[in-house]
């Protein structure tokens, strides 16, 4: 097991909530509908939202069941990966900021940027490959984190994000003898990222877990149960949002 913190809290966090797809909705109609809700709550304008992803592929298969470290039961993680959304209002297209372990256009050449990637949601709409989808918002204005990446891209001595894409590649692809990477603190490079930007924003995005080694499960476990550190602790907001999972591994 890997060193994770339980939260004391005694019921999940009542502003994250299930909400099933309707009918034949993808994941990126799915999103987009309840960030229409999300955005117009009271003390929404201008704060970041994060999508939670969950896949089936080879690679999001594996970096699952890497995450069951972190779950008491050892079943593997529902989620794969996580992108921070470049904006939330009706003429935002979809456009995310992510570091993926497989980019739809290619890997480029990542030492440029700190492996991060402009991407799409549209690359994660289809809900047979990708049946699991959270969306969340977190109390970070996203004007700060914009200036945060500009400085996260060439600030490698922070938190080499291009280490971290070996590290994992290396394991999902099944390199040698390559180790889980969380089991030496090596967060899955997606969360990772995200994490960072939070931290030096002064937000703790995942009390339980060293940022370093974040993951999409340790976001997750934030969401739905460090609600009240949030509150009592950082003085911010619980995070506020919607989940669907349809697809489990192991239970």
């Amino acid at each position: 097991m890997l060193n994770i913190v339980a939260s004391t809290a005694k019921a999940h966090n009542p502003e994250f909530v299930q909400a099933k797809r309707r009918g034949s909705e993808d994941n990126e109609k799915w999103v987009k509908r309840h960030l229409k809700t999300l955005a117009a709550e009271e003390g929404a304008k201008g704060m970041s939202y994060l999508v939670l992803i969950g896949g089936k592929q080879k690679s999001y298969f594996h970096t699952r069941v890497a995450q069951g470290h972190l779950r008491n039961d050892m079943s593997p993680s529902h989620w794969s990966h996580v992108v921070l959304l470049q904006g939330s209002g009706p003429t935002d297209k979809g456009a995310t900021w992510e570091i993926s372990l497989e980019p739809a256009e290619g890997f480029g050449y990542p030492p440029s940027d700190n492996a991060v990637e402009q991407a799409h949601l549209a690359n994660y709409a289809s809900k047979n490959m990708y049946p699991n989808i959270a969306v969340m918002r977190i109390p970070v204005k996203l004007s700060e984190m914009k200036k945060t990446i500009v400085q996260f891209k060439k600030q490698r001595v922070d938190l080499d994000c291009v280490e971290l894409l070996l590290l994992w590649l290396g394991y999902v692809w099944g390199v040698g003898r390559a180790d889980n990477p969380l089991f030496d603190g090596y967060g899955i490079p997606s969360a990772a990222f995200i994490e960072a930007l939070c931290s030096a924003n002064g937000y703790d995005l995942t009390p339980g877990l060293e940022s370093r080694a974040s993951c999409p499960e340790a976001i997750w476990q934030a969401a739905r149960w460090w609600q009240e550190f949030q509150v009592t602790q950082q003085g911010a907001a619980p995070i506020r949002g919607m989940w669907h999972t349809e697809h489990y591994l192991g239970e």
